[in-house]
């Protein structure tokens, strides 16, 4: 037994070492790009809701500028496709780090609400470009034989960087404790996740894309638009991730103000417990591959879903914070596993001139569905931090169980496609 699970163990590494090696140049350096963008949204989320309620804001202020980054996010997300037939991903990739980076140094300026929404709106603008474009770039850089591989190392890196930004977001602010008040640690403690956000558009810059005449690539993007055969495949993908974006609206953005006001943690401990997730998160990915293969895309995909549950549910319940953690570390890890295998699963299913239109409506569709989640979520904190849990199960549940009804019988890619 253990010398065979050592010949598994030998035969996927040697895959994912293949893999990485065909990985192309672009590819690369936008893995580059997410990792040090990766170390600022782990520090964010360890740190900036405690920074806005430090700041002596309420819940609801944190879910509304939740709200508003995601109100933004979702009308980017609409324009993206033919912003990207027009511009090309690599110019689009660049703006949205440079308005990542100027939204947080502006949140970190001044705390106050409008301010906050103010630049959540901005940040928001530059995560609609970063929802949309990654999926339909990585596959239009990647052939069939490394792409199941590139989603793994996309997620990878973006839980490697969230794992260390959370580490980082969790002892900065204990090393300025001691020179700044507690507010002014948590406010330069953002400013630094501006600065790496501004940081990662270097190796954006060096990326290479040839592009068509704009004219004729947007009237090649009406044609696109006018011809789309795709819609049955986007309808069966929005309605388990709605679901699913609704109840992580409710508690993702408010994690830290549990773990510290529910369960009294240090923020030194919230960074470890964020750090570790991550990790987890990470190495639960590298099974991707292996997990799409043995059940199919789709049954991996809400397996992975439904073993997150029992974890889910029992947060509320937990007054120790060493059980708590392991509890989210467990949910994180099976409930995003599954990413790798959902992304290849929702590109190759439709034409290549097609993968734009299809990743930036599911976007819109998930922020819009998180912008509902995080203000509901908002106002529910400011009564009961166990209460949006529950609900936030029932909708997991419901998106799961919606991903094997819908999906099962397109397993397979449309028999027309390969005409195409």
């Amino acid at each position: 037994m253990i010398a065979r699970s050592r010949r598994v163990l030998r035969a996927a590494i040697t895959e994912y070492a293949q893999a990485v090696r065909h990985f192309s140049r672009n590819a690369r350096l936008f893995l580059a790009a997410l990792g040090i963008q990766s170390l600022g949204i782990g520090i964010l989320v360890t740190v900036f809701a405690i920074y806005v309620k430090s700041a002596g804001l309420s819940e609801a202020v944190v879910g509304d500028v939740e709200g508003s980054l995601a109100l933004a996010s979702a009308a980017i997300c609409l324009l993206a496709p033919p912003l990207i037939a027009v511009f090309g991903y690599r110019r689009l990739l660049i703006v949205a780090a440079m308005l990542y980076g100027v939204a947080r140094l502006g949140q970190a300026g001044l705390p106050e609400a409008g301010v906050l929404l103010a630049f959540g709106a901005m940040y928001g603008s530059g995560d609609g470009l970063m929802q949309s474009a990654p999926v339909s770039f990585l596959a239009e850089n990647s052939t069939p034989f490394e792409r199941s591989h590139l989603y793994t190392a996309d997620l990878f890196v973006r839980v490697m960087g969230g794992m260390v930004g959370g580490l980082i977001g969790g002892i900065l602010p204990s090393l300025l404790g001691g020179l700044l008040v507690e507010v002014d640690s948590y406010r330069v403690t953002v400013a630094v996740a501006g600065v790496l956000f501004l940081v990662s558009a270097v190796p954006l810059l060096m990326m290479r894309e040839k592009l068509g005449h704009p004219r004729h690539a947007f009237r090649h993007y009406l044609e696109t638009a006018r011809g789309f055969r795709s819609w049955g495949h986007v309808g069966r993908l929005l309605v388990p991730q709605v679901l699913i974006s609704v109840g992580a609206g409710l508690i993702i953005p408010f994690l830290s103000l549990y773990l510290k006001r529910q369960l009294g943690a240090s923020i030194g401990q919230i960074g470890f417990i964020q750090g570790v997730s991550a990790l987890s998160m990470g190495f639960a990915a590298l099974g991707a591959p292996l997990l799409g293969r043995r059940f199919g895309f789709v049954r991996a995909t809400a397996l992975a879903e439904a073993a997150s549950l029992p974890f889910l549910a029992a947060i509320p319940f937990v007054t120790s914070l060493p059980v708590a953690a392991v509890l989210f570390w467990l949910r994180s890890a099976f409930m995003n596993m599954s990413w790798p295998t959902w992304n290849q699963y929702t590109m190759e299913h439709v034409p290549g001139r097609e993968r734009a239109i299809v990743a930036g409506t599911v976007s819109f569709g998930y922020s819009v569905s998180w912008l509902a989640g995080s203000a509901l979520g908002g106002r529910l904190m400011a009564y009961s931090y166990t209460v949006p849990y529950a609900i936030a199960t029932v909708l997991y549940a419901s998106g799961a169980l919606a991903t094997w009804l819908m999906l099962r019988k397109h397993e397979e890619p449309p028999a027309w496609l390969e005409a195409t």
